[in-house]
């Protein structure tokens, strides 16, 4: 602007006070314990090598994330095998807000972890024959159900699980947009026998008779535990999921006003 006078940066690249320096590091050395990736940053820091410093990160981010998708992989045992009962629970909902005070976590890494490592089970095969590898690739398996139900093509969302950039593949995941759903099929059950469209269960393709049998388990697994099951339409997987946290949240506030 005319008339103002422009101030300039007399400090340039000058190097932080030699004094801050050490008292981070002291900081760091103090964390260390014996770990060797704190060992690591605390080096690299030292040598003021930008590459080091950041293969230490590197390293540290994923030790990050292998251990929380660890503690994924047990919160999912922990609610399939029923354990949380042996705590004197009804219900891992219930289970995990304890949990969840414990381990000083946010529920959404909490679940996120639990769902990375139920994504992962449940597409395995598929992601191993395109030589998936999941230590890298993980948190893509947040958005995996979205991109099977905008994409036809199993094999291709496998590859690009395996092969694109994070960012890339939640794009191409959401890319798609779903068409309307086809018309609701008559579903009738007589002495015991289920037909759909006048379609003999037996005779249906196995992805439909698939849904229809985990549809079936997980209602007969709510009901064995003395709970009441309700189904809710969703658009799609990810609206699924996000229903469900939503869901999470209204039953705890109801569960401690009662």
């Amino acid at each position: 602007m005319a008339g103002r006078e422009i101030i300039t940066n007399e400090y340039g690249d000058v190097l932080l006070p030699r004094r801050f320096e050490k008292k981070y590091l002291k900081f760091i050395e103090d964390l260390s314990s014996g770990d060797p990736l704190a060992g690591k940053a605390s080096e690299a820091l030292k040598s003021k090598d930008v590459g080091k410093i950041e293969s230490a990160m590197v390293a540290l981010a994923n030790s990050i994330r292998t251990n929380l998708l660890l503690v994924g992989l047990i919160c999912l045992v922990v609610e399939q095998e029923r354990i949380y009962r042996k705590a004197g629970y009804r219900s891992y909902i219930e289970y995990s807000q304890t949990l969840l005070e414990k381990l000083q976590m946010s529920n959404m890494a909490l679940s996120d972890a639990k769902n990375i490592v139920a994504a992962f089970l449940d597409h395995r095969d598929g992601l191993e024959r395109h030589n998936f590898r999941f230590e890298r690739n993980a948190h893509k398996l947040k958005h995996i159900d979205e991109a099977i139900s905008n994409h036809d093509n199993l094999d291709e969302v496998y590859e690009r699980a395996a092969s694109s950039t994070y960012r890339e593949f939640v794009g191409w995941a959401q890319a798609k947009k779903k068409e309307l759903p086809p018309p609701i099929p008559k579903v009738k059950i007589v002495n015991g026998r289920i037909t759909v469209k006048g379609k003999k269960y037996e005779d249906l393709p196995e992805a439909v008779k698939k849904t229809i049998e985990q549809d079936f388990v997980d209602i007969y697994a709510i009901r064995s535990d003395g709970n009441e099951a309700v189904v809710v339409s969703a658009y799609d997987a990810r609206e699924a999921r996000l229903l469900r946290k939503r869901i999470d949240g209204l039953l705890k506030e109801i569960r401690v006003k009662r």
